[in-house]
């Protein structure tokens, strides 16, 4: 199964223009059944008060199960899980939060017998920790096998309580992210990333990050 993360930065490029078609463009491409998004605008005023998870459902043609995070008037901003599949059935599950940080969690789905998480995590390293602890405990409930998906803004050498778990993403032939690269695909135990592709794009001001999954002999 070939899967993607992609955080969209509210669909604002690098150029500072904000373009839906754009970021749509880049999920096409990356070929994947299903995507990981970070960082989706739903009626907010930056940007124009559109419903970007609509929008983007739209032009994929993928069924995109949108999750608030924060609220600001009637506006909201969040994490998503796109699929081929036309019903995902996905929830959000709450992750710990610092003081007054942005709040932060991970959207949990099943399909075709694999278990994504989606996520995006704190910039705060204090919080950061105690977030990926609670992931790999997250993962140890859910019905495995596990795919663990987003911008977790840690480089992989911070990663250990998943690492413990049994998560592990590229072999290093199939490295081709930089060295501290924050946005991760990570399978779990039955499961291997038997390759990876990082599309590099002016339409966020991170790259979409593309995985084959298989199953472990």
């Amino acid at each position: 199964m070939r899967v993607a993360t992609f955080n969209v930065h509210h669909c604002e490029g690098r150029d500072g223009a904000v373009d839906v078609a754009r970021v749509a463009d880049v999920i096409r491409a990356t070929g994947a059944e299903v995507v990981a998004l970070q960082e989706l605008d739903m009626g907010l005023e930056r940007t124009g008060f559109t419903n970007q998870p609509g929008e983007l459902a739209a032009a994929t043609g993928l069924t995109v199960e949108f999750h608030s995070l924060l609220q600001r008037g009637d506006g909201r901003y969040g994490i998503a899980l796109a699929s081929k599949e036309q019903r995902l059935d996905s929830e959000l599950i709450h992750l710990p939060q610092q003081a007054r940080e942005e709040p932060r969690g991970a959207v949990v789905a099943r399909r075709g017998g694999i278990t994504f998480v989606g996520t995006h995590l704190s910039r705060s390293r204090r919080a950061r920790a105690a977030q990926i602890e609670a992931l790999a405990v997250l993962a140890g409930r859910v019905e495995p096998p596990v795919v663990l998906m987003g911008d977790l803004n840690q480089a992989a050498s911070g990663l250990g309580p998943l690492l413990a778990a049994g998560f592990r993403g590229p072999p290093r032939r199939w490295w081709t992210r930089p060295p501290r690269s924050i946005d991760h695909i990570l399978a779990g135990p039955g499961l291997r990333v038997a390759s990876q592709q990082i599309l590099r794009t002016k339409a966020s001001d991170h790259p979409a990050l593309a995985a084959e999954i298989v199953r472990e002999e």
